[in-house]
This record gives C-alpha cells, sequence and structure tokens, in this order.
C-alpha cells in the first residue's frame, strides 16, 4: 500500500491544532487564552520557521488584545500630508496585492483607508463593506471597485490590528 506520502504528519496535525486556536484568538482576544497558546507551542517538534511564525502570531495577539482593551482606538501622531486633519490609527507598510507588490504606507485614519505607494488611493469609510484576514493578507471590498482590495501585511500584529480598526471604524 501507499498510504505513506498521503498521510499528514502528527507534527503538522499538532501545528493545524495551533493555528486553529490562534485563529479562535483573534476572534475574542483574551490574555489567559494567549497565554495559553504560548504554553501550546511545542519547540522541540516544529520547525524553526513554524516557530518563528508562531511566536509573530503570539506578539500580533498580544498586541490586539491590548487595543481591544482599550476605551478608544489609538491616535497616532503623524505629519504626512495625505492625512490633513483626520485621526490616524494605524501606519503599517503594506503591499498591494493587485499591483503585483506595489509597496507603500497603510493610513488608517478616523475618516477613511489611505494606500500611499506610486500614487496616493484612499477610500471613506462609508464605501468599505467588509473586511476579512487571511493570515497576513487583509481582504477589504470597497463598494464601487470592480475588485477586492488585497492588503499584504508584513507581520500577523499589523494585519490583526488593522482588520480590528477597519471593523470599529466600519460600524
Amino acid at each position: 500500500m501507499i498510504w505513506g506520502p498521503f498521510r499528514k504528519s502528527s507534527k503538522s496535525k499538532i501545528d493545524a491544532a495551533w493555528w486553529q486556536a490562534a485563529e479562535a484568538a483573534s476572534e475574542q482576544p483574551q490574555p489567559s487564552a494567549i497565554d495559553a497558546l504560548a504554553q501550546s507551542i511545542a519547540p522541540a517538534t516544529t520547525t524553526p520557521d513554524e516557530l518563528e511564525r508562531q511566536e509573530e502570531m503570539l506578539t500580533g495577539l498580544r498586541d490586539l488584545a491590548e487595543i481591544a482593551a482599550a476605551s478608544e482606538l489609538p491616535v497616532l501622531t503623524t505629519q504626512h500630508r495625505v492625512i490633513g486633519a483626520d485621526r490616524c490609527h494605524l501606519i503599517a507598510p503594506v503591499s498591494l496585492g493587485a499591483e503585483a507588490g506595489g509597496a507603500g504606507k497603510l493610513f488608517l485614519t478616523s475618516a477613511r483607508l489611505v494606500f500611499v505607494g506610486g500614487r496616493v488611493r484612499t477610500w471613506p469609510w462609508h464605501r468599505v463593506r467588509k473586511v476579512t484576514r487571511a493570515g497576513r493578507d487583509l481582504i477589504v471590498i470597497v463598494a464601487g471597485e470592480g475588485e477586492d482590495l488585497l492588503l499584504q501585511c508584513n507581520t500577523y500584529g499589523e494585519a490583526l490590528v488593522g482588520e480590528y480598526i477597519i471593523k470599529k471604524l466600519t460600524r
């Protein structure tokens, strides 16, 4: 029988279960759930790359829990000209997926989502219909746009916090 290549190793099942628990924790970020995830990392059975990804996710979950526990969104000081009088809640380096990796900065302000790259693009919050996160990517559905806006963040933390802030600002 040729079952070997088709079986998942127990290590990948453990990693998959960890990621499933991490995704659940991202829905309601509680320090106790994040601490339990930190304790459940098994460095002896996890590859160095996977261990690094899991540690990055834990950092992102801690950042998300801190922001979610606050009574107000963070306000960042920026003198970038595209922000104007808006309050800025997040600044993150991102790439636009639709533009083959067009790199730039994402600003989430009190009035709009702003991408500054080769050119400035803005979307007011009333046009943003939905945001979902897939790993480090944010998929934003904007009314009147032909395609979804794919924002590729550099870290899980930026994606987790970005998704949270967008959801808060579009309610």
